[in-house]
């Protein structure tokens, strides 16, 4: 770490009061400045977390000259256009997953970045923790053989509100986005881009998904199940079997910090990872890595992985019904 970043944050939610916890724990990093078009929150968020400014809109955080790196924590809808406003004004980004909502979006966000040499990543936690790096080594060294089969679930109970966030169509509402990207980014870090994809699933009265039940297949045959949910509970837990045995992603396994190697001997290994702070530290040291070392994109999160993604859900949501 080469110095201190200057953070600004544009939304003032949940996600960004996590995010903005893990700020103040992580060395080299501060929560400088926040944007929201309710002032009151801004204001209360700036407060908690120490923010030097407030703004009551977006543009103008945007333009400020002291801010080294913007993340987005807004609703999936405004990622597009924000990230856009960011990469015109100069500003490296950090975006909330999903990126946007469809892949010609991120096609659009990362060849701006590009064209613009700034950093621009998705905000995909998971592919920063400590407890990924360790899986990728131990099928990278054989430990499980080859990886044939994965399963992963994300589900949850979430109160029917048809104007809210999950339920509302113009807000990218739907359990694809909102948490089946875990499963599918998952899938997608081990196995990389399908060769077929299968849904079934059930629509909401808003015409989002309420749930999708996902099979991709890969061109050497290996399978991927993975369900997404918003109407009900599921286990979010994760399994990766391979040739010579199996790890076992505890719930939540999106956010793991424990998981079990388990071999076809009956051999067994738990490993334990416990987060620093509530695990989006993992993240925020990745974007100050890659930007003490002038890179564009993180190897752990670069923008073929993301983009894999993105096209992934495009084709279920497509065989889903639900076009945004």
């Amino acid at each position: 770490m080469n110095k201190n970043y200057r953070w600004g944050i544009l939304g003032a939610g949940r996600i960004a009061e996590k995010f903005g916890e893990a700020l103040c724990f992580t060395e080299g990093s501060e929560v400088y400045a926040v944007a929201s078009r309710d002032m009151d929150k801004a204001k209360a968020y700036a407060g908690k977390y120490k923010a030097t400014k407030v703004y009551n809109n977006y543009s103008d955080l945007v333009k400020d000259e002291e801010i080294d790196i913007i993340y987005i924590a807004t609703p999936h809808v405004f990622h597009y256009e924000q990230t856009m406003l960011c990469l015109k004004n100069n500003k490296p980004v950090l975006c909330e997953k999903p990126i946007s909502l469809g892949s010609q979006q991120t096609i659009e966000m990362i060849d701006a970045a590009t064209n613009n040499k700034l950093f621009l990543m998705e905000g995909m936690w998971t592919g920063c923790m400590p407890f990924i790096d360790k899986i990728v080594s131990l099928i990278k060294d054989d430990i499980i053989g080859t990886p044939q089969y994965l399963t992963a679930d994300f589900g949850f109970t979430a109160p029917v509100d048809l104007n809210g966030r999950l339920y509302n169509k113009s807000l990218g509402g739907g359990s694809v986005l909102d948490v089946g990207i875990y499963p599918i980014f998952l899938a997608t870090l081990i196995f990389g881009d399908p060769s077929d994809i299968k849904t079934v699933s059930k629509l909401t009265a808003t015409g989002v998904d309420e749930y999708a039940n996902i099979i991709l297949q890969y061109p050497n045959g290996q399978t991927a199940h993975l369900l997404s949910s918003i109407g009900f509970n599921t286990s979010i837990e994760a399994e990766i079997i391979g040739t010579k045995g199996s790890i076992k992603i505890a719930n939540p396994f999106f956010k793991a910090s424990d998981f079990t190697l388990i071999l076809n001997d009956g051999t067994k290994q738990h490993f334990s990872m416990p987060h620093g702070c509530n695990g989006f530290e993992h993240e925020i040291k990745e974007v100050m890595h890659c930007l003490d070392n002038r890179l564009l994109q993180s190897n752990k999160i670069p923008h073929r992985l993301t983009l894999s993604v993105s096209k992934i859900m495009d084709e279920i949501l497509l065989q889903a019904g639900v076009v945004y």
